[in-house]
C-alpha cells in the first residue's frame, strides 16, 4: 500500500475514532467529585420519627433529658428486683410523622451494649409482647409502623437465672431502625 496524504488522514481519522469511542464509552477506572451536603436534624417532636416517654405522670420510668443539644430517653429504674422479670408496659411511645410505612427494630449489633445484653435482659416490645430486637437478620422482628402512625412499645427488664446481676447499668445507647423494607407489606 503507498504511504499517501489520504491514507494516512484515513489512518488518523480512524485511530482517533478508537481512542475517543474507547473513552466517550463510560469506560474509566476512577473518579473523583465534590458535592455538598446538607443535612438538618429536629428533635423528636418534629422529626420523622419521635420517640417519646409516655410513663403515667410522676412515674419515671422513662425520662427525657437534653445532653449536649440531643433528646435522650433514660430508663430511670435503679432499684429493680433480681430474680425477677419487670416489664414496664407502654412506656415508650414511638410516632412516624413520615410519608412511608417503616418496620421498627432494635439494631442490638449497632446498638452500645459492651456486654451483650439487649434482647435478652434487656428487651424492647411491642403491644402483642414479641421482641422487636434483630435476631440474626436485620429487621426480622421489626413491628409494622404506618406512615403518620404511632406505636407503644414495653421494656422489659429479665434478671432471672443467669441473668441475676446482670451489668444493665452499662448499656449506654439503643439503637432503632426504621426502614420501608422491613414492613410487612413492602
Amino acid at each position: 500500500m503507498d504511504l499517501n496524504r489520504r491514507s494516512v488522514l484515513l489512518g488518523l481519522g480512524t485511530a482517533a475514532a478508537t481512542v475517543g469511542g474507547a473513552f466517550a464509552s463510560g469506560a474509566f477506572s476512577s473518579v473523583e467529585a465534590t458535592r455538598t451536603v446538607n443535612l438538618n436534624t429536629a428533635d423528636d417532636t418534629n422529626a420523622l420519627l419521635s420517640f417519646q416517654a409516655n410513663s403515667p405522670a410522676g412515674d419515671n420510668i422513662i425520662a427525657t433529658e437534653d445532653e449536649s443539644g440531643s433528646s435522650v430517653i433514660k430508663i430511670e429504674q435503679t432499684d429493680l428486683n433480681e430474680n425477677a422479670t419487670t416489664t414496664f408496659t407502654g412506656a415508650l411511645a414511638v410516632g412516624n410523622s413520615g410519608g412511608k410505612d417503616v418496620g421498627l427494630s432494635v439494631n442490638p449489633t449497632a446498638s452500645d451494649d459492651p456486654n451483650g445484653l439487649i434482647g435478652d435482659v434487656l428487651d424492647i416490645e411491642d403491644t402483642n409482647g414479641n421482641s422487636i430486637v434483630d435476631g440474626g437478620t436485620e429487621g426480622d422482628n421489626a413491628v409494622d409502623l404506618a406512615a403518620g402512625g404511632s406505636i407503644n412499645l414495653s421494656v422489659v427488664v429479665d434478671l432471672r437465672g443467669t441473668n441475676t446481676g446482670a451489668a444493665i447499668d452499662q448499656i449506654n445507647s439503643i439503637v432503632f431502625a426504621a426502614r420501608e423494607s422491613d414492613h410487612s407489606s413492602a
